[in-house]
């Protein structure tokens, strides 16, 4: 009965990669664990410094309207869960260094190693006009064990990694 409930975890689990001490495995909501050569396991925590590891904001394209901006932002997930749900939301600073507007961005079910598109678009300020765009909040998330009610203030805008852009200047703030 052990080894059928063994086959069973196994059955639910992908194999990703194998690892020194043992198989690192995906279960099927996206968490990535390692499976150790004495039949233990545990959840395998990523870093979030570089874009390896992080959900990946990316600005893809860039349209000058008259009297307003609209961008396509992507979101990689490089993640090893799936982001259920992340809101990142965006000051838009203008050439004078005076914050323009604050909006917000969603994304919803990206499995790891997917990515997802959105538009966002700033009426009234073209995008010749905009000196930053800064990705400040991201407190409304569902993502691997992290969820808005149970998440430490700056813990989802932590696991953002905006790629730099020659299309626009996009930061995260620290």
């Amino acid at each position: 009965m052990k080894q059928l409930g063994l086959a069973l975890l196994f059955l639910s689990l992908s194999v990703v990669a194998l690892a020194q001490s043992g198989i690192i495995a995906v279960t099927s909501d996206g968490q990535q664990v390692l499976l150790n050569s004495d039949q233990t396991w545990e959840y395998v925590q990523l870093e979030s410094d570089g874009p390896e590891n992080s959900a990946v904001l990316e600005v893809t394209e860039v349209v000058e309207m008259d009297e307003a901006c609209r961008l396509q932002v992507k979101l990689q997930n490089n993640l090893g869960y799936r982001i259920s749900s992340l809101v990142p939301r965006l000051r838009v600073i203008n050439q004078d260094n005076i914050l323009y507007t604050a909006t917000s961005l969603s994304f919803t079910a990206v499995k790891p190693t997917k990515a997802k598109y959105a538009f966002v678009q700033f009426s009234g300020i073209g995008c010749r006009d905009i000196s930053e765009v800064l990705v400040f909040d991201a407190s409304r998330c569902k993502m691997g064990e992290i969820d808005q009610f149970n998440e430490e203030p700056g813990q989802c805008l932590s696991r953002i990694y905006v790629q730099p852009s020659d299309l626009i200047n996009i930061n995260r703030a620290s």
